[in-house]
């Protein structure tokens, strides 16, 4: 999007809210896309944060993930971030990729930490129904991931990034002291969001929600639709108000992602009026005998080995 279209969006929003003076305001882009010029100019905007996926320094990685930058215009990128008065930014990286190794797993991380970001998002690669590579998979084009590869992948990973200084807050990503991403903070500890524009998905009043993808079909029911309940809109594709046990459970699988505040016991009691225990028996006495979870402080936290084997945590809660 152009920085004028940029604009109209955060004109609307500032128009419609009341932001904090400290409102982290991030974006995503590609590093091949964005100039010095286009970065500068979304600077002047209020941008505050940006995200750029790198995912490999490797030339045969990025070729499989389809990707067209290479790790020389990642580092131009960065610079220009700079130049333009970007102080915070994350770069993502994907472990658990076809044909890499630990070896080429560590040179990437070696050489996007000497790009000094403030945050990184380490994500194992997940290979969708439908999509290019599972079709590839399937034709032998490469070997399935290892996903004992992957878990010592991700170790070094967490072990390498708090040698760097880096804490280790939410499952998949890491921050310098002080710059956790808002946003993420508020995806893992359950808060309210709102969805807004084509394709955007929301969880506000108690209710979660997608809006439908396509800008003209957005654009089409916002200007000809009835007005309709908070949070949703004309433009809403479909909507779910969750059940106590479905917020119950989202409460735990969100909470637990966070490594130091994990899930405040007597804030889940509070909200829903029974203690963990007892909404789910006996499923926090098997997780912490099997060495999954632990208390501290009133907190429910994924122990390191529950952090290699969270899903099968979460699971328990469903």
């Amino acid at each position: 999007m152009t920085p004028a279209e940029l604009e109209l969006i955060l004109t609307a929003v500032s128009h419609n809210f009341t932001l904090h003076p400290a409102a982290e305001i991030s974006m995503e882009a590609n590093p091949g896309t964005v100039d010095e010029a286009y970065l500068t100019a979304v600077r002047a905007l209020g941008i505050n944060r940006l995200s750029f996926g790198v995912q490999s320094v490797i030339p045969s990685e990025l070729a499989l993930l389809e990707r067209e930058h290479d790790f020389a215009t990642v580092i131009r990128a960065v610079a220009q971030a700079r130049a333009a008065g970007f102080d915070n930014f994350n770069l993502d990286l994907i472990y658990g990729v076809p044909g890499q190794t630990l070896a080429s797993w560590q040179e990437s991380v070696e050489a996007v930490l000497t790009l000094h970001p403030t945050h990184f998002s380490l994500y194992c690669l997940t290979i969708e129904p439908g999509t290019p590579m599972q079709r590839w998979l399937e034709n032998g084009r490469f070997a399935p991931p290892d996903p004992d590869l992957a878990a010592e992948q991700y170790e070094w990973a967490a072990r390498r990034l708090a040698a760097a200084g880096f804490d280790h807050y939410e499952i998949s990503n890491w921050a310098l002291p002080g710059w956790q991403c808002e946003h993420n903070l508020t995806y893992w500890r359950n808060l309210p969001y709102l969805g807004l524009g084509a394709g955007a998905h929301g969880y506000a009043a108690e209710q979660r929600y997608h809006i439908v993808r396509q800008p003209r079909v957005y654009l089409r029911r916002m200007a000809e639709g009835q007005p309709a309940a908070y949070p949703l809109t004309a433009a809403v594709a479909d909507s779910h108000h969750l059940t106590r046990a479905e917020a119950m459970a989202d409460t735990v699988m969100t909470q637990l992602r966070l490594l130091h505040e994990g899930l405040d016991l007597a804030a889940f009691a509070k909200t829903f009026g029974e203690s963990l225990q007892a909404a789910f028996p006996g499923e926090v006495e098997r997780l912490t005998e099997w060495g999954l979870v632990w208390e501290k402080n009133g907190r429910l936290l994924l122990t390191e080995q529950g952090r290699f084997l969270s899903n099968q945590v979460f699971y328990r809660f469903v």
